[in-house]
């Protein structure tokens, strides 16, 4: 093989697989890596104040008013998850954020009051935040008895990622 045939399929070999990379891009033939099952939030909302207690993650529901049908549906569902967490449960604190105390049923849940008034697109909705009270992810609280599996299911799919992920501890 000459020198120039060489240098030929060698620049063939480094150049196709980008040519390919960016007509695949171009023509939107790729679909983007979303692993998160919750709705990111689009702007920055601060719920909480900053913590340096050993929960890295607070499960929160914020009610509208009281504590209805959705927001107890809600409670019972994070406090499934978070008993199903096991030895994890010491990263995450399950919290209400309202003036009233949690129903009785639901001893595990601390209440703080919001660091500021919960916009309307977070009401009655499961709430991830952050150490810093930052909230990351909300899920819709589910509307039927059927679908609490699933929303709890993709809460501990998005939880377990950020526990295993989380290096603020190391």
């Amino acid at each position: 093989m000459n020198k120039k045939k060489f240098l030929l399929l060698f620049v063939l070999c480094c150049a196709l697989p980008l040519l390919a990379a960016k007509l695949v891009l171009e023509f939107g033939w790729f679909n983007s890596g979303v692993s998160s099952k919750g709705e990111w939030q689009q702007s920055e909302v601060f719920l909480l104040s900053a913590t340096n207690a050993k929960a890295h993650w607070r499960l929160a529901v914020a009610p509208k008013a009281e504590c209805d049908k959705p927001c107890q549906q809600a409670l019972y569902t994070i406090q499934q998850l978070y008993v199903g967490l096991g030895r994890k449960q010491v990263q995450v604190q399950p919290v209400l954020i309202s003036e009233q105390s949690p129903p009785n049923a639901y001893t595990a849940f601390a209440r703080y009051s919001a660091a500021q008034p919960v916009p309307e697109t977070l009401q009655n909705r499961i709430l991830l935040i952050d150490q810093q009270g930052l909230v990351l992810l909300s899920y819709p609280v589910p509307s039927a008895q059927t679908e609490l599996a699933n929303t709890a299911r993709a809460i501990r799919q998005d939880l377990l990622k950020l526990l295993n992920y989380d290096r603020t501890s190391v």
